[in-house]
Formats: C-alpha cells, sequence, structure tokens
C-alpha cells in the first residue's frame, strides 16, 4: 500500500505566527459502499508490441459512476481560514504527522519549513533555508525534502535533506548536479523506505541511477542504472519519474533505439510494461496498475485473469491525478481540480468522495489516514480521514 506521495505544490506565503486561530469539526461517518537487467531496445521493442495488441484484442470494462457521495472513516476539518485571512494563498498537505500540519514558504531569498500544531493552533518555523525547496515528502517520524542552488554555467546543486521530526535533527542523506538540461531528484516514499532518481550528464552520456533509502538502517543502496547515450543519435534508457510503494517501484522511462523514441511504463521487477503517451500520474497496488490521463483513469491488473478498467472523466480535457491505492482494489483520485473520486475496482463503480468544489488539492495517505485541503473563495480547510479498516 501506498504511503505518501508528493503532490502539486501550493505554498503558504506569509510572515511567521506565534499563534492563530484553528476551529476543528469532527464527523462520525460509515462508509456506503462497501533487481533485474535493462531489456535491450530490441527486447522493449517486441515486448511493446505484445502489450499494444493484448490491450486491441481485450476491451476495457467501464466502470459504473454513481451519485451519491461515500464516506471511508471518522473525519476531522481544521478550518485554517484565520491561518491565511491576511495571505493571497491555501496550505496543501506536504506531510501531515500525529496533530503537525508541515509545509513550506518560498521566499525571494530563503525558503522556510513550518509546521502548524493543530491542538495548541501554534505555528512555527522548523527550517530555514537560503535555497529553493522545490518539494517536501514524509513517512513516519521523518520530514525529506529537496533544496537547489541558484543555477550556474555548470548547472544546479541539490541536496536530499531529512529532518528527524521527534529529535529535530537535520541531515543530508545525498547530493549532486543537474546538468544537460536533466533535473535535480524527487523523492518518493513508503511505510520502511525513500527512493530518488539521481541523473548524471555529460555531452556523451546520462546515467539514471534509482536509490533507495532504509529509513531503519540509513542505508542508501543504488537499485538500478539506466544509461542514454547522447551522441548525434541517442541510444538507450532515459527515467524520467518514479512512484515508489509497498509492492515495489514503477518507472517511467523513454527507449531510444538508434534515434527512435518509445515511452514506456514498467515495473522494477517486471510485473508490467507497456508503451504509453499522455500520462500525467500513475500508482500501483499489488494486483493495479492506475494511469491517470487526460480524460480517463485507467486500471490495469498486474499478474490477474482480468480486464482493464477505465473510469471516463466528466470530459476528454479533465485531468486525473493524485492517485492513492488504500487498498489492492481501492483507489482516491483527483478529477480535475474539484473533486475527489473513490473507486472500487472489485465491485466496478466510481463515486464522489468530496462535492464539487472551487479547489481540492490531491489527496495524500499516511499511517492510515486520507488527507486533503478544500479552498472556497475565503475559506480553506484540511480534512483528515481516519480509515476504517474494511479500505
Amino acid at each position: 500500500m501506498k504511503v505518501h506521495r508528493f503532490a502539486s505544490v501550493c505554498c503558504l506565503s506569509t510572515i511567521v505566527w506565534t499563534t492563530a486561530g484553528c476551529t476543528m469539526v469532527e464527523e462520525q461517518a460509515t462508509p456506503r459502499i462497501a533487481q533485474k537487467n535493462s531489456a535491450s531496445p530490441e527486447q522493449v521493442n517486441t515486448s511493446l508490441k505484445k502489450a499494444t495488441t493484448d490491450s486491441k484484442n481485450q476491451q476495457a470494462i467501464e466502470l459504473e459512476k454513481q451519485s451519491e457521495r461515500v464516506t471511508l472513516g471518522q473525519t476531522k476539518t481544521y478550518d485554517l481560514s484565520s491561518l491565511l485571512s491576511k495571505h493571497r494563498a491555501s496550505i496543501d498537505p506536504q506531510y501531515f504527522y500525529q496533530n503537525q500540519i508541515f509545509y513550506f514558504d518560498l521566499k525571494e531569498n530563503k525558503s522556510v519549513i513550518y509546521t502548524y500544531d493543530t491542538k495548541r493552533q501554534h505555528n512555527k518555523i522548523v527550517h530555514a533555508t537560503k535555497h529553493a525547496i522545490p518539494m517536501m515528502t514524509g513517512t513516519g517520524a521523518f520530514l525529506l525534502w529537496v533544496e537547489t542552488e541558484q543555477p550556474t554555467k555548470s548547472g544546479v546543486k541539490w541536496s536530499i535533506r531529512q529532518l528527524n521530526i521527534t529529535t529535530n535533527q537535520v541531515k543530508t542523506l545525498d547530493t549532486g548536479e543537474s546538468r544537460f538540461d536533466t533535473s535535480p531528484p524527487r523523492i518518493d516514499v513508503t511505510t520502511t523506505r525513500a527512493s530518488w532518481i539521481t541523473q548524471e550528464a555529460t555531452a556523451q552520456k546520462t546515467v539514471s541511477t534509482l536509490k533507495s533509502y532504509s529509513l531503519k538502517t540509513g542505508k542508501i543502496t543504488p537499485l538500478q542504472s539506466f544509461i542514454l547515450k547522447t551522441g548525434k543519435v541517442r541510444d538507450g534508457l532515459f527515467t524520467y519519474e518514479h512512484r515508489d510503494s509497498d509492492d515495489g517501484v514503477t518507472l517511467f522511462t523513454s527507449h531510444f533505439n538508434k534515434g527512435k523514441n518509445v515511452r514506456v511504463l514498467e515495473t522494477l521487477d517486471g510485473a508490467y510494461k507497456k508503451e504509453i503517451s499522455g500520462l500525467i500520474d500513475f500508482s500501483r497496488s499489488g494486483t493495479y496498475l492506475a494511469l491517470g490521463t487526460e480524460g480517463d483513469a485507467m486500471f490495469h491488473p498486474i499478474g490477474l485473469d482480468e480486464q482493464t478498467l477505465n473510469y471516463s472523466a466528466s470530459s476528454a480535457q479533465t485531468t486525473i491525478d493524485g492517485i492513492q491505492f488504500l487498498s489492492n482494489t481501492k483507489v482516491v483520485f483527483r478529477e480535475g481540480i474539484h473533486q475527489l473520486m473513490y473507486a472500487d475496482l472489485k465491485a466496478k463503480t466510481v463515486a464522489p468522495l468530496t462535492d464539487f468544489e472551487e479547489l481540492v488539492s490531491p489527496p495524500l495517505l499516511q499511517d492510515g489516514k486520507l488527507t486533503y485541503s478544500i479552498t472556497n473563495r475565503k475559506k480553506s480547510t484540511l480534512h483528515v480521514v481516519k480509515l476504517l479498516p474494511s479500505n
């Protein structure tokens, strides 16, 4: 099961407050609905042709859309409107640990990480740096983020930092430099580890390395490297993004063969590999791989003799993102920016989890709790759902 994944950032831009008002509403709810070696480009092309043929011969089943909202457990709602009354911003939950909301603010010359204590109604700084913070995430008692320095002619230097929330100790896990238009790493987490991809680039080649960091041992282990030759004709593999979960790592890569490029979504364990285009978001459980695109959410079975499932969004231009598996067959995702949806893949149904709002953040999942924020005009609320065991 996936614990938490970085969602799109909407930071709180403020001065530091010592105290701020915050009210909480509690709602009791009941559910209403029940290492491998890289393949050669030739091998990849063969497997892609087979995957395409199989998908054409087997049409996807459309999930049945239900109109009644579902509730997944006891919900606590925190009204943060007074916290934001003097600021034109909203909080997307970057991480929620016990009674603390973590978020960050990008100022002109520095970045600041804050925590808001929902019980004490107290807001404070936990870390400040002169560098930019492009993303932040967390798992258990650990907060992790990326810091980037000002770009130079050679590239952008970056570091991966960790805060132990219980001891307030900050340490650096990894460092590097993004060169030749490569990007700094993006951290993903599970219940036991964090992972990221580093890209070491020269004028001749780019080496992408997937690394895993054990929260228990503190050891960083390289899992897999991919090499792209970047001469006159590109050849090899380049990794764009990855998603990590307790069920394994999924990679979105480009396979170059004599200059020709095929984009592939594949699991590190080899259980799934398919050519894909127009991908916005993706995630996996033990039995399904979910894809978010414009207009559709698709659920491909992994190791099951089942047909692909599909959910058609309200319009062909509506995006699907923020995919979070609650279990192997139950998943939450965001439709557009206005609503969260809940899909039961076993029952083949989809139902709204929230009303249609002005702005709903992508959901986060950690420690058996689903967290998201809703903004309507000047009112901002944070919602924490304690999931029932059935979910």
